[in-house]
């Protein structure tokens, strides 16, 4: 039986001290085995972004473990912890992040070149990953010029482009048309 991709368990998070401290996360647990959706839903400020950070290994937990592929997060150095966002995780944020300035390509090319894929194949792979979500007419346009849904379908394709074990989705229909 192999284990699960993503194990949460006992996982708190609280914001603030005293009088303010804010009970973001109460002892969640989960579990995602690999092929499967997940979505977590709830009102806002409920706790499920923070939950979404938690498993992305963006932001650490009060206390609980989070285990990816049956190693406890905790226990990787900075370097395993860059190589598996940008290796195993995809992501796709309600704000954008794209580089305002820089082509669409540019922009959905980003984690192959972080992971240092070649020049040629990251064309190659952003191109297709453009094409599939119909905007590879777009590709050389600066990021600025994008309409709000056009934005969201290349943060959509830029989560894709890396073939990620895992994509994290915070609200990423949000900007897009039926």
């Amino acid at each position: 039986m192999t284990s699960p991709v993503l194990d949460a368990v006992g996982i708190h998070k609280s914001y603030g001290s005293g009088a303010t401290r804010f009970d973001a996360l109460k002892g969640v647990s989960l579990q995602v085995k690999e092929g499967e959706s997940i979505a977590i839903v709830g009102k806002s400020g409920s706790g499920k972004s923070t939950l979404m950070h938690i498993l992305a290994l963006l932001d650490e937990p009060d206390s609980g473990v989070v285990r990816v592929e049956g190693k406890d997060a905790a226990g990787l150095r900075a370097r395993q912890l860059n190589s598996l966002r940008n290796h195993e995780f995809g992501f796709v944020f309600q704000q954008f992040f794209l580089i305002p300035n820089a082509s669409v390509l540019d922009n959905v090319v980003l984690p192959l070149k972080i992971a240092g894929v070649g020049t040629r194949e990251r064309t190659e792979r952003g191109m297709a990953a453009l094409r599939a979500l119909e905007l590879d007419d777009k590709a050389k346009n600066k990021a600025t010029n994008l309409s709000g849904g056009q934005k969201q379908r290349v943060v959509i394709a830029r989560a894709l482009v890396n073939d990620p074990e895992v994509i994290f989705a915070d609200e990423p229909t949000g900007n897009l048309d039926t």
